[in-house]
């Protein structure tokens, strides 16, 4: 269950948010690696199974109520146990406003770390559910609600923070000034479409030119299209090798590569040996 193109906006202190998508489904398949744009931040809440998180190449175990944000710059993918696989809430969201001395209350704990994990008080389930009930609902004055529940969330996270150590990962928190589609769109095309994503689908997808389009992944990701797109394939590469019943031309093909000849070369560039030998190892 997804609610794209929200564009609930509200303020705490001086920063700006805009929440564009709040989703709630079971991670039956893997999310390969990837992260967000200088601007953009992921809630994520576990409410039921677990997995494993592996954040910046380090890995934490996910139990029923793990509650973790991922900001910008923070590389991240997330692997189901496939007994018992996680149900996930996820508030993609978006600030606004130059980060530079922006706060120096409760938003400045929330500023200077874009990772934080710990596990979540029910009172964080409660709340998600309460969301959820005025998005489907949509009682009288919902429309006034929402931000206000969405408000309590991103305030009760940054209490977590206080709370309990807070591990945190380098990355940049400075803004964008971009309070649209724009990033979750890239996202989600590298994350979910990477076998058959072209430059020219995902400027479509986007409303600009291709060469807008690499000039944005350039200034916001720092890296070229290309490099986006291998980075997602390879990601989805070692999750799916870890499957033993799949053979490697499975694999080369279920990528969109045209033929295992070519993935496995495009793997040891990437990790200086073949896909069979990063199996048995």
């Amino acid at each position: 269950m997804k609610y794209r193109d929200l564009k609930i906006t509200f303020s705490i202190e001086n920063i700006d948010f805009t929440i564009l998508s709040i989703c709630l489904e079971k991670l039956v398949h893997p999310i390969p690696k990837h992260s967000h744009s200088k601007s953009s931040y992921e809630l994520h809440y576990i409410s039921y199974g677990y997995g494993t998180l592996i954040a910046q190449g380090q890995e934490y175990a996910i139990t029923p109520g793990s509650l973790f944000m991922t900001g910008p710059g923070v590389a991240h993918e997330q692997i189901s146990a496939p007994e018992d696989p996680m149900t996930e809430y996820c508030v993609y969201f978006q600030i606004s406003k130059e980060m530079a001395g922006a706060s120096t209350g409760i938003m400045n704990t929330f500023l200077e770390h874009p990772f934080w994990i710990g596990t979540a008080e029910n009172s964080i389930h409660e709340l998600m559910k309460q969301i959820f009930q005025e998005l489907e609902a949509h009682p009288a004055g919902y429309e006034l609600m929402l931000p206000s529940l969405l408000q309590q969330l991103i305030l009760l996270l940054t209490r977590h923070y206080k709370q309990e150590d807070v591990l945190p990962v380098s990355g940049t928190t400075k803004s964008t000034n971009v309070n649209d589609l724009t990033y979750l769109i890239i996202e989600e095309a590298f994350l979910y479409d990477y076998r058959d994503l072209t430059l020219d689908a995902l400027a479509k997808q986007v409303k600009l030119g291709k060469r807008q389009t690499e000039r944005l992944l350039k200034k916001h990701y720092n890296k070229t299209f290309q490099q986006k797109r291998t980075e997602a394939r390879m990601s989805a590469a070692c999750i799916l090798l870890q499957d033993s019943k799949k053979g490697i031309a499975a694999i080369a093909e279920e990528l969109g590569y045209s033929s295992p000849e070519h993935f496995t070369n495009a793997f040891k560039n990437i990790y200086n040996m073949t896909p069979t030998a990063f199996r048995k190892g």
